[in-house]
């Protein structure tokens, strides 16, 4: 499935942390690959550095566990 359609419905305007868990989730997949389309997908949200997007929902998942 491609981040498009995982991603149907979810806007990070309304809520980011579910929008970021939703990603995260959307990378564990056994299938995931960090491709074009998801960095694209990335930049319609105005995130233009994906790796430090990706390292602050990490971290994020982190400090979840951690609670």
């Amino acid at each position: 499935m491609n981040i498009y359609e995982y991603m149907e419905g979810y806007d990070r305007s309304f809520e980011e942390d579910e929008f970021d868990l939703r990603v995260w989730e959307y990378m564990q997949q056994e299938d995931f690959e960090l491709n074009e389309d998801f960095e694209n997908f990335l930049k319609e949200y105005s995130i233009e550095n994906t790796h430090e997007f990706l390292k602050v929902i990490r971290i994020k998942q982190k400090m979840k566990k951690l609670s």
